[in-house]
């Protein structure tokens, strides 16, 4: 399924490069020096080509080398998509003009205007792909405050921290997580949870303990959980990491739960990844939990919905979507997802799907923020 998909995003990409080939070309490439005809190819190919290249190369260079030309490939595939989107625009206000004339007969006959255009989208560009940098790294605190309908022993109110897709590895190091772990106890909240993706690929032992430094640092009166995602091969894979993960207070939960100061449940499923894994059914998991507590699930995915609803769970919170992470691709998410962001409240049932914390391949986000969840609940 993952290679009919991949083949035929190639196939688009590939059509978009041709068409900004083509279009570049016939605006002004004919017209300028041979000199700035070969400049114009290229940069046109290593902007092109990049993307192709670092989807074949990144397993034959050493780890570094690959990751680093996986995000030149990323910005570079970003780039095309969004120039070949601001063609397509400017080719609409040319094709409409031809009906009604809406350009100024000044800009049409300027013999710049084609170069002057070019530059603009370049610069708009360039322009995006620098705000997408710096936004993926100022993460944000999104709040909500819920009321649930169920007594949690002697509490009134319960704070939560939730954190999803960190892809702690290369990119997102150490010192990115530090920004995380001062938001979370500034908080000072009662749970902290993670929702899945918290490690791209497999770490190495002093990277897996640089984790486990910064998870020690943060604290909670009920103690921190974890779900794996799909990306989260050590955790399920490594005894070692997860060991580490224990080692800093945090509780692995795989189609699992525990009762905090016996006053409600944390319940934790497995992760399906891309459809290769069966999961234990929901209902099994909660063998023994007595629904007459407040629930809160732990599912990476934002799925099985009707699932947690049927079983009596109060909160489901998932992460996994990014919310798109690139603009239009939340247009794509919104469809997949009955809920790829924010709140979704359908009688007691309530689900929170976080846009994540990280990033997955190109380092950028533009169209949402990376965040911190913090979720006030009010007992009954």
């Amino acid at each position: 399924m993952w290679g009919i998909i991949s083949t035929a995003f190639l196939g688009i990409y590939c059509l978009m490069s041709i068409y900004i080939g083509r279009r570049g070309w016939t605006a002004f490439g004919k017209s300028v020096s041979p000199v700035l005809r070969r400049i114009y190819w290229v940069v046109l190919g290593l902007t092109v080509f990049a993307f192709p290249i670092a989807e074949m190369g990144e397993d034959l260079l050493p780890a570094a080398g690959g990751v680093w030309l996986n995000i030149w490939g990323g910005y570079s595939m970003i780039a095309v998509v969004y120039i070949f989107m601001f063609l397509l625009l400017i080719d609409f206000f040319r094709l409409t003009d031809k009906f009604i004339g809406c350009i100024p007969g000044k800009i049409k006959e300027n013999e710049r205007t084609p170069v002057i255009l070019g530059v603009a989208v370049l610069a708009v560009v360039t322009a995006i792909l620098a705000y997408g940098t710096w936004n993926a790294r100022n993460p944000v605190v999104t709040k909500y405050d819920l009321k649930l309908d169920k007594q949690a022993g002697s509490l009134s109110e319960l704070k939560i921290a939730m954190v999803s897709d960190i892809h702690y590895g290369t990119i997102i190091d150490a010192q990115r997580l530090e920004s995380m772990v001062s938001i979370i106890n500034e908080l000072k909240p009662d749970l902290i949870l993670f929702a899945g993706d918290i490690i791209e690929g497999a770490p190495t032992e002093a990277e897996a303990r640089k984790l486990v430094a910064l998870f020690k640092q943060m604290d909670a009166r009920y103690g921190k959980a974890a779900v794996p995602g799909n990306h989260d091969r050590a955790l399920r894979n490594d005894n070692k990491v997860v060991a580490y993960f224990e080692e800093a207070g945090i509780t692995i939960l795989r189609d699992s739960y525990i009762k905090p100061g016996d006053s409600f449940y944390v319940i934790g499923r497995d992760d399906p990844g891309h459809g290769s894994r069966s999961r234990i059914e929901l209902g099994e998991i909660m063998n023994g939990v007595d629904p007459s507590y407040p629930i809160i699930l732990l599912d990476h995915q934002p799925i099985d919905l009707e699932a947690a609803q049927e079983n009596a769970v109060d909160l489901q919170l998932s992460g996994h979507t990014h919310r798109g992470q690139v603009f239009p691709s939340q247009l794509i998410t919104g469809k997949i997802f009955e809920l790829d962001w924010g709140l979704l409240k359908r009688d007691d049932y309530h689900l929170v799907v976080s846009s994540g914390y990280g990033t997955w391949g190109p380092p950028l986000r533009i169209g949402n923020h990376p965040e911190v969840v913090y979720i006030k609940i009010n007992f009954r």
